[in-house]
């Protein structure tokens, strides 16, 4: 029994860093950083992504009195500024939001004095906008992808061990992987374009190519488990690139 619980802690602990590492080296993870101003601290957050009602809500938190900002925005080549309001703490800016896939640049100047702070530098950042997805459906959506990343790992530890659960542990994984693929992600994608109440998307936008290839990958490698062909070579050659194919495709 504690056998079983280190390894289901351990296949939790390293979903939950492969989870941590893909977020902070994807390609949307926001822009942030602090800064001082005569010893008060400014920090900012510039999304990439937005799926917001109404508005792109962009913050800036600081108790330094005497600032003011302002985003440069430009849609289609054409440039604007929105200032930033007063909050509790700091300021903030609500940019309109715009139709789902569509995208924007902008940065964030912010003013004390005669100084003034560029953010990014010499750059601006680019947002696509997406629709609205309700917390049902994002944790939904959250808890088959990762359970089933957990059950991937769980079945390669289960190979090295005493392999009495491994039948199961397959069948697992491949059952949340066709429900992700079959319900979950059409869901969660006809939201993300807006579609719902809007119209029908194509059956292309309602597949997502890697999870298939995932769920395809684990429904070979549990045949071939439940026939007994080389069943640590194929659970740690599918648990291996199921891995790489969430980190460098997903």
């Amino acid at each position: 029994m504690k056998n079983e619980i280190i390894l289901w802690l351990c296949s939790l602990v390293l979903v939950f860093l492969i989870g941590y590492i893909k977020s902070v080296t994807d390609k949307e993870y926001p822009i942030t950083g602090t800064f001082g101003i005569h010893g008060k601290k400014v920090s900012y957050k510039l999304d990439k992504v937005s799926f917001d009602k109404k508005f792109y809500k962009n913050v800036i938190i600081s108790d330094k009195e005497g600032i003011d900002a302002r985003a440069l925005i430009i849609i289609n080549d054409e440039q604007s500024e929105i200032a930033f309001k007063k909050i509790d703490k700091g300021l903030e800016c609500e940019i309109p939001k715009l139709n789902p896939s569509q995208k924007l640049r902008y940065k964030v100047i912010i003013n004390y004095n005669e100084t003034t702070y560029e953010i990014p530098k010499n750059d601006f950042v680019t947002l696509t906008f997406w629709g609205n997805i309700p917390s049902p459906v994002k944790i939904m959506y959250f808890i088959f992808l990762y359970f089933g990343l957990v059950m991937v790992l769980r079945s390669l530890l289960e190979a090295f061990t005493k392999k009495l659960n491994l039948k199961k542990f397959s069948i697992i994984t491949c059952t949340l992987f066709i429900t992700l693929n079959i319900l979950v992600y059409p869901l969660y994608n006809t939201y993300k374009l807006g579609a719902i109440n809007h119209y029908v998307p194509p059956f292309s936008d309602l597949i997502n190519p890697i999870l298939l290839m995932i769920l395809l990958l684990w429904i070979i490698g549990t045949i071939l488990i439940f026939n007994r062909i080389f069943i640590k070579t194929t659970t740690t050659t599918i648990s291996f690139v199921t891995i790489l194919i969430f980190f460098f495709l997903h």
